[in-house]
This record gives C-alpha cells, sequence and structure tokens, in this order.
C-alpha cells in the first residue's frame, strides 16, 4: 500500500504544497496480506515431497500406479469371463486401460499438465513411452505363466501384478522426461536452470 507525505519545509500551513508517494507501507501487516500464502493443503507436504520436485512426482507416479494396477487387474478379470479369451489378450487389453488411466492422472496431478494446450501430442508420446512396458509386461506375463502355469485365480493375479511391477520405473522416467517434460522440468526449487524446458 502506497502512503502519501506531505514535504517537510518551512512553507506557512495555508500555502499549496507538494507531497511524495513513499512505498511504505502504512500498516506493516497489510505488507504480508498482499503476499500471495500457499494454499494450507501444499503447507502440510514437506519441501522433498513437492509436486515441482522430482521425489513428489516419484510419490505421485506411485500412487497413480497403484490405480493402474487396480484398473489392469479389474479389466483383466473381466476379459477372462468372455469364453475363449486367452490369457495374453486379456492382459495387453487390460494394461492398455491402465495405461490410458495412467495418462490422465499423471498429467493432471503427477506432472500438474492440465493446461497444457499439447494433449494429443502427450498422449501420443505418453502411449509410444509406454508400448514397450506394454510388450514387456504381456512378455513377462507369459513367462511367468510358463513357470507358474495358468493356475487359480491368485495365481493368474500374481502374475499379472508382477508383470505390472516390472515396468513401473520405465513409465516414471519416460513420462517425466519425455511425454510431460514441458511441466514436470520446470525450474524450480529441486531442479537447476538446465533443466527448464521451454
Amino acid at each position: 500500500m502506497l502512503a502519501y507525505r506531505p514535504l517537510v519545509s518551512g512553507r506557512r500551513i495555508g500555502e499549496r504544497t507538494r507531497g511524495t508517494v513513499s512505498s511504505v507501507p502504512t500498516h506493516p501487516e497489510d505488507a504480508h496480506s498482499e503476499v500471495d500464502q500457499e494454499p494450507w493443503h501444499r503447507r502440510l507436504v514437506p519441501g522433498a515431497l513437492k509436486r515441482e520436485r522430482i521425489g513428489g512426482q516419484a510419490v505421485r507416479f506411485i500412487v497413480v500406479g497403484f490405480s493402474n494396477t487396480a484398473v489392469d487387474l479389474i479389466v483383466f478379470n473381466l476379459l477372462r469371463l468372455i469364453p475363449g479369451m486367452p490369457d495374453f489378450g486379456a492382459k495387453a487389453i487390460s494394461y492398455f486401460c491402465g495405461i490410458v488411466n495412467s495418462f490422465f492422472w499423471n498429467k493432471y496431478w503427477t506432472f500438474n499438465a492440465g493446461g497444457s494446450a499439447k494433449g494429443k501430442r502427450e498422449f501420443l508420446v505418453f502411449l509410444a513411452v509406454n508400448i514397450p512396458p506394454l510388450v514387456v509386461n504381456v512378455v513377462v506375463f507369459s513367462l511367468l505363466g510358463l513357470w507358474a502355469g495358468e493356475g487359480s485365480f491368485v495365481v493368474r493375479n500374481l502374475k499379472a501384478f508382477g508383470a505390472a511391477v516390472v515396468t513401473i520405473a520405465w513409465n516414471f522416467f519416460g513420462s517425466r522426461y519425455l511425454a510431460f517434460r514441458h511441466t514436470a522440468l520446470k525450474k524450480g526449487p529441486d531442479g537447476p536452470g538446465s533443466e527448464e524446458i521451454t
């Protein structure tokens, strides 16, 4: 808040004087109230886990990974109810559904790219990043099937879960450094200036 101060001079009270404008706040508490403060829910998050830092992004990515695994397993078990549906086909489709779930959660929550106008590009890059893990996922699932056999409901789901876990690291770094790099690598308290992407 700007304060008006009249000039101190030897002029009489009735004479017109010009004052100066000072940037000193009239009330010190006004200076603090004008500063935009961080929302209360962000103040509860430790600094290392803020979304701008790789640690915060990794934690969010892992949480999203659990939701992807849940989507993967639910869709996989629903597809297994279709007569004649092979396990590897059901696994490929269910994993793809997990990719779609992952894209939206990671775009809007993990890497804060909700305001980005690059949605189509992001999805295509995200999909390209996730094709190798899709192949790895199906291959690992099939290899576990050779070792453990088709097995019971529990065995099938353990194979599906094991195959999903194998792909987490690839997905995180591919998402952070390729699909959502324009927001995930913004200059912040965690990253050096060379990481800033425009």
